[in-house]
C-alpha cells in the first residue's frame, strides 16, 4: 500500500533534538541506534482528551497491560527503530527503554512484520490483496472480511459522515482523472463531462458495513482505497506491538502519522513540531503532547500541471475538482485511544475542507485542528479552541 497523499509534514524532537519526520528516499529494511540516557521506567501518562469527537465515542486515555516490576532495567540505551512501510513510507520508533528479554533486532523483526501484515491485507497495487480481492466481488453479496479491513471502512464511513462526503476513500476515479493516481496527468484539463462521469462512480455510501457479521458489500460498481488512513493503520500496528513487549514509554511515527505515550528518556513528554511548508525541512510551531495521535496533512509537497496551472493533489468528492482554499497543511490530534486510524482520516478530511469549514466543523464537536494558510502578508497560524492545550509556543 502506498499513500495517497503527499502529507507526511510532521516533525518530532526526540532523543537528540529535533528530526525531520517527512518523506524520504526509502532507507534500509533495519536501522537501529543508540544514545546512553539515564532512563526511569514510568507508565504512560494520561491523555488529554480536549480534541475528542464525543464520549463514549473516543476514551480519554490508553490502559496498557501491566509488566512486571523491575522488568525494564534502568540503564538501557534508548533506541531507535525504523525502516520501510508499503514499499514507500519511513516508519520509525523511539523507546525510552527495551524490557528485559526483548532484543532490538528481535523486536525490529516484529514491527517490520505488523506493517507488512497491514500491506498484505490493504494495497491496491497487489490483485491478490484483501482489499482487492473485495473490490472484486459481485454487486449485492455480503463478503466476510478481516477485522483490519472492517475496522478501516468503518472509520471511513464514520469519517465520510462526519465531514459531509468531504472525505471519500471511492474517489479513486476522480484521483486517476487529475493524474494524481497511477494514470500521467491530462494535458488538459478533465471536461465537465468527464468529471461528471467520474463522480457517478465515486459514493461512500455504496458500501454496505455489516459489523455484526464482520462483512461488507458493494451497494454499486465502487471500489475501496483506503491509502489515506494507511500510516495511521501502521502506526496503531507498530503501537501494539510495544505495548504488547512491555514497552511503557514510545513515541512512533509513520511518515506524518504519529503516536505517543509516556515519557522520553530523561523525563518529560515527546515533542513535536510542524514543519514550515516552504520545502526547507526546518520545524515550525512546536507541539505539546501526551498519550495522543497526531497527523498531518498537506498539498504543498505533490501537484499537477495542467494546461499551465498548478493543481493541488487533493481532491473535493463533493465537487469532483481540486481544491481552491488558502489551507496548506491541517494538523489533527485526538487521545491515543482514538487510533491513528482515526486521526489520519480526519487530517485528510480537514485538508479537503479547508480553514473556514473546517474550523467551524472542529468548533461544533469539539476537535483539536491546526491550519497553516497562505495570505497575501505570508502564513497565517488559525487553529480551534481545543487545540490549544496543545501548543508549545
Amino acid at each position: 500500500m502506498r499513500s495517497a497523499r503527499g502529507l507526511a509534514v510532521t516533525l518530532a524532537c526526540g532523543l537528540a533534538g529535533c528530526a525531520v519526520l517527512s518523506p524520504k528516499p526509502p532507507m534500509p529494511s533495519m536501522t537501529i541506534a543508540t544514545e546512553q540516557v539515564a532512563v526511569s521506567a514510568r507508565p504512560g501518562a494520561g491523555g488529554n482528551d480536549s480534541g475528542a469527537v464525543a464520549a463514549p465515542l473516543l476514551a480519554p486515555e490508553v490502559t496498557l497491560s501491566a509488566v512486571p516490576a523491575g522488568s525494564v532495567a534502568a540503564a538501557v540505551p534508548a533506541m531507535t527503530l525504523g525502516g520501510v512501510a508499503f514499499h514507500s513510507l519511513q516508519w520509525q520508533v523511539k523507546v525510552d527503554a527495551l524490557p528485559t528479554g526483548v532484543t532490538a533486532p528481535a523486536l525490529q523483526r516484529q514491527l517490520q512484520a505488523a506493517l507488512d501484515a497491514i500491506d498484505d491485507a490493504l494495497t491496491t497495487y497487489r490483485p491478490d490483496s484483501e482489499l482487492m480481492r473485495f473490490n472484486r466481488q459481485p454487486l449485492d453479496v455480503w463478503w466476510p472480511v478481516s477485522p483490519l479491513l472492517l475496522q478501516g471502512v468503518m472509520i471511513a464511513a464514520e469519517t465520510s459522515r462526519l465531514s459531509g462526503g468531504a472525505y471519500d476513500v471511492t474517489v479513486g476515479p476522480l484521483v486517476e482523472l487529475w493524474g494524481f493516481g497511477a494514470a500521467p496527468a491530462p494535458e488538459t484539463l478533465p471536461s465537465a463531462a468527464a468529471i461528471a462521469a467520474a463522480r457517478a462512480r465515486v459514493g461512500w455510501e455504496r458500501i454496505g458495513i455489516d459489523p455484526e457479521r464482520r462483512a461488507l458489500r458493494r451497494l454499486a460498481d465502487v471500489h475501496l482505497d483506503l491509502s489515506s488512513l494507511g500510516e495511521g493503520a501502521g502506526v496503531d500496528a507498530l503501537a501494539r506491538v510495544l505495548e504488547q513487549a512491555g514497552v511503557r514509554n514510545y513515541l512512533v511515527r509513520v511518515a506524518g502519522t504519529s503516536r505517543q505515550l509516556g515519557q522520553r528518556p530523561g523525563g518529560g513528554p515527546w515533542s513535536l513540531a510542524i514543519e514550515r511548508p516552504d520545502g526547507s525541512g526546518q520545524p515550525g510551531r512546536g507541539l505539546r503532547t501526551a498519550a495522543s495521535v497526531v497527523s498531518t496533512s498537506g498539498a504543498y509537497r505533490n501537484q499537477r500541471e495542467i494546461g499551465g496551472q498548478r493543481y493541488a493533489h487533493t481532491l473535493d468528492p463533493v465537487t469532483g475538482y481540486p481544491v481552491t482554499h488558502a489551507g496548506v497543511s491541517v494538523t489533527v490530534v485526538l487521545p491515543a485511544s482514538a487510533g491513528a486510524m482515526r486521526v489520519d482520516a480526519l487530517a485528510t478530511a480537514f485538508s479537503v475542507l479547508g480553514p473556514e469549514r473546517g474550523l467551524a466543523l472542529a468548533r461544533e464537536r469539539g476537535l483539536a485542528v491546526f491550519y497553516l494558510e497562505r495570505t497575501e502578508a505570508g502564513l497565517r497560524e488559525r487553529w480551534s479552541p481545543g487545540f490549544a492545550p496543545f501548543l508549545a509556543d
